[in-house]
């Protein structure tokens, strides 16, 4: 999973290029790269890392907290907490750490990585100045089509039990 690692601003975005750097960091300790990020936490490469690393149960413990959020912004369109980004970074930062100290990541990748992590929040891009009231808000399809100009779908001209896939004839109990 090779990617250019970059802030833009946006919360969401820039939260899940931090979740994708902690998902990378799992598979260079040996992680099944099909596998979710989940599963890739608690694969064995993993487990043999949190048992080596004397911060492992601290760090498994904010993984969770993280993968937990994770799924929560994804799956249920929560947003992303104030705190997630901090958290987050920090959380990389030292994995990142400990990850190349084992010569998992050569110095330039490590470097590269680490300009991300430390790079200063550009701001927040803003909402769009413009409001549409919902008169205006109707698709240009709509407003060309007189009224009652829709079309409705033709009746077959076949009976159903003369078509060629007729539904089979069995009692429904």
């Amino acid at each position: 999973m090779e990617a250019l690692w970059q802030r833009t601003g946006d919360p969401l975005g820039d939260f899940i290029r931090l979740v994708l750097l902690v998902e990378e960091l799992l598979e260079r300790l040996g992680a099944p790269k099909e596998d979710t990020l989940g599963a890739k936490l608690r694969s064995g490469a993993a487990e043999a890392f949190f048992q080596s690393h004397p911060e492992g149960p601290a760090l498994r413990g904010r993984l969770w907290r993280l993968v937990e959020l994770r799924n929560a912004v994804l799956h249920e369109r929560a947003e992303v907490p104030s705190w997630a980004f901090s958290e987050g970074r920090d959380l990389a930062a030292r994995l990142l750490a400990a990850v190349e100290r084992q010569g998992f990541y050569s110095r330039e990748e490590w470097t590269a990585r680490m300009a991300f992590l430390e790079a200063p929040a550009p701001p927040t891009p803003q909402a769009f100045p413009e409001v549409i009231p919902p008169e205006r808000a109707r698709s240009p399809e709509a407003e060309e089509r007189p009224p009652g100009a829709w079309k409705t779908l033709p009746f077959p001209r076949r009976p159903l039990a003369k078509r060629a896939l007729a539904p089979p004839r069995r009692r429904i109990p």
